[in-house]
Formats: structure tokens, C-alpha cells, sequence
């Protein structure tokens, strides 16, 4: 599936998000993910940075949200 209540859904480190942007997402697209458990144990509090690996997912059942789009490595923001 692409879309879900008219939000585009990607896949994320194996793992399907709703984005729900202006501008669709792409393939390689840097992204901030919601923390979870494991995030926090990993990366700290807060959102980790993830890349769109896939457009469309098979997953099922809910899907988190993506935060927002990351700023491009080497950026500032």
C-alpha cells in the first residue's frame, strides 16, 4: 500500500511510517522518526534520524507518524 487516509506511507528501516507533508517523500529522503523504546536505549531521548529505503509498505496495522523531514547531512537545523 502507497497511501493510508491520504497520507503517503514509506518504509524506514524495515518498518512502515505515514507522512503526512505538503511535499511527498523519495527514496534516500532523510526523516525524523518518533522515539520508541529502543531508540532511546540507543540514540537518547527524542527523534532519530532515519532514510526512506522504500515507497509503499506491506506492512500491517498501524503506523506511526513521521515527524519531519532531517536536515541533510553536514546542515545545520
Amino acid at each position: 500500500m502507497y497511501e493510508v487516509n491520504g497520507c503517503q506511507v514509506v518504509k524506514v528501516g524495515g518498518y512502515g511510517y505515514r507522512w503526512r507533508g505538503n511535499e511527498p517523500l523519495e527514496v534516500g529522503d532523510r526523516v525524523l522518526l518518533p522515539e520508541n523504546y529502543v531508540s532511546r536505549i540507543k540514540n537518547g531521548p527524542g527523534p532519530t534520524v532515519g532514510v526512506v529505503s522504500k515507497l509503499g509498505t506491506t506492512c500491517r496495522g498501524s503506523l506511526s507518524d513521521v515527524v519531519g523531514r532531517a536536515p541533510m547531512a553536514g546542515e545545520d537545523g
